[in-house]
């Protein structure tokens, strides 16, 4: 039953993306897909019971040895703990939701079962990761969501911004997955195991915990390597959902949870400028999909901080990351029913009035937007509270500069997403007359989705909460009040974008440029050299020695 939650999204990834789909057809590939991810959605509740309620955490050794070097083996191993238990429920349920609503949503796509295939696998890759026994399997399933992420990003390959944005995101995790590799051999080399129960990254070598640390940063989007995230959002609806929500970008937050990576001046700086940037590029962004997915960018921020705040903020980031994944899938999947039912615009200045969604995806957006704030009572407000409540009672200097950076984020948060609801429903910029979209599959999993919200609610992710009530009463009233001015703000923003430092900060500081300048253009000219003088070169030496 506990592999079940982890083999059984590989093996609906293997059916669907093998010739047997072609006998299946679009209704068979549907349904072994969902069935598949349902085995293990059901499969992740049970051990979330066995293990977090009656406390039995277990250890598989699924294979065997995968390969030895002298004294060291490496074992095909699963570890399921309360950590594993907790994100296998999150990503599971998440990736259940996203898979019914793609069932519906990519249903006139001629090539559906292997979209299907291709999500599958990314579940599957995740849920290894997650569930590794040692970082070499933890690699393993690393490098699966990598790939699966290209294949997904650049799925409709006949559109070239698609094409150029999986290039993109698979480039930038190039250069943190090397440093990360780097990291995993210098673990091995200083202490000859790679088995979370023996390591300890600190005991080796600062540099190496720093490599992973840049590792996790490419994957998890913070800054200087954030770059790929917003340009993701060239793949379809589904695809921006899993990778924003459960899965890819918080594999690397889990990754320094699970080697306590944290307590660290440089993670509290990184996440702070993170969590501030992607506000300010968030706020003056027009696209519907780029505005939730520089939130994502956002939130990623706040996990990070908190992870420099020792092992209660590690636990704090932990929950951040389970409320935020079902309340950002939530958001992701009713924007694509916003645009479905405006004709496929993503543009949030010519949508409004809420004539072309149906009542429930407004409510769907409204309960996930109030969440994203941090609205009281929501399961957003107390993962968000505690890490900020937290970061506020620390005693380092940089953990007050990174509050006051984190309280205007929240403010920008609260701007932009009222921005982004009140553009869509409140007020009427189309004037076009589109048919509402009401499909059952797409409301079936908006309503799983709001169902775990909720749960969050009423159960928690964590007592920490509860421990934290010897906050200042001002202390903890301030991120509600900034909520209120950020309300406030985008009622009355909105249509202002002709400013020049809004202008400014919608071409996102240029970040993009100084990629494309800087590092980007030398290595493909790189590339060119060393492929014409070494690979061709030497097939030209060969051919004429050997004739």
């Amino acid at each position: 039953m506990f592999l079940l939650s982890v083999f059984s999204p590989l093996l609906g990834g293997l059916i669907n993306a093998s010739p047997v789909a072609r006998f299946l057809g679009h209704r068979g590939s549907s349904i072994v897909a969902v069935t598949c991810m349902l085995i293990a959605f059901l499969s992740s509740v049970v051990v979330y019971y066995e293990v977090v309620f009656m406390g039995c955490a277990v250890s598989f050794d699924v294979a065997g040895t995968w390969f030895s070097v002298g004294s060291f083996g490496a074992n095909w191993s699963f570890n399921f703990d309360i950590l594993t238990a907790n994100m296998l429920f999150t990503v599971t349920s998440v990736s259940l939701a996203v898979h019914m609503y793609a069932c519906d949503y990519m249903r006139q796509d001629p090539h559906l079962n292997l979209f299907l295939g291709y999500l599958s696998f990314f579940t599957g890759f995740m849920c290894v990761l997650v569930a590794a026994d040692n970082l070499l399997v933890m690699l393993v399933g690393w490098e699966g969501i990598g790939v699966c992420s290209y294949l997904l990003i650049g799925y409709w390959s006949h559109r070239l911004s698609a094409v150029k944005s999986a290039q993109k995101a698979i480039l930038v995790n190039r250069i943190s997955d090397g440093l990360l590799m780097w990291g995993i051999l210098w673990v091995w080399y200083h202490l000859g195991s790679l088995e979370y129960d023996l390591l300890n990254v600190y005991s080796a070598s600062g540099f190496v915990g720093l490599s992973i640390l840049i590792g996790a940063m490419g994957k998890s989007a913070q800054i200087l390597f954030h770059v790929w995230l917003a340009d993701a959002m060239e793949g379809p609806t589904p695809v921006s959902a899993l990778i924003h929500a459960a899965t890819l970008v918080t594999a690397g937050v889990y990754l320094l949870v699970r080697l306590h990576i944290h307590d660290e001046m440089f993670v509290i700086i990184v996440g702070s400028l993170t969590a501030f940037m992607a506000g300010v590029f968030g706020a003056t962004q027009s696209d519907l999909k780029r505005v939730i997915a520089y939130s994502t960018c956002s939130q990623l921020g706040y996990m990070m901080v908190s992870l420099g705040l020792g092992e209660t903020g590690a636990e704090a980031s932990m929950g951040h990351l389970m409320t935020h994944a079902s309340f950002k899938a939530a958001l992701f999947l009713a924007a694509g029913m916003v645009i479905s039912g405006n004709g496929g615009n993503q543009h949030i200045a010519r949508y409004g009035g809420g004539a072309h969604s149906s009542m429930f995806t407004m409510l769907t957006l409204l309960v996930a937007s109030l969440s994203l704030i941090g609205f009281p009572e929501l399961s957003g407000f107390y993962s968000k509270e505690t890490i900020l409540n937290l970061a506020a009672i620390c005693a380092d200097p940089i953990a007050d500069v990174a509050h006051t950076l984190l309280l205007l984020t929240a403010m920008l948060t609260s701007a932009y997403t009222t921005k982004l609801f009140y553009q869509c429903f409140m007020v009427d910029f189309s004037g076009s007359s589109v048919t509402p979209v009401r499909n059952i599959l797409p409301t079936l999993a908006m309503s799983i989705l709001l169902l775990d919200i909720m749960l969050k609610v009423w159960v928690g992710t964590n007592l920490l909460s509860g421990m934290l009530f010897f906050i200042p009463w001002g202390v903890k009233s301030l991120p509600f009040g900034l909520m209120i001015a950020g309300i406030l703000t985008a009622t009355a923003a909105v249509g202002s974008e002709r400013f020049t430092l809004i202008r400014f900060c919608g071409s996102r500081w240029g970040f993009d440029q100084l990629f494309a300048r800087s590092p980007v253009n030398p290595i493909l000219d790189l590339g060119r050299i060393t492929w014409a003088i070494g690979d061709r070169g030497l097939l030209s030496v060969g051919d004429y020695l050997k004739y």
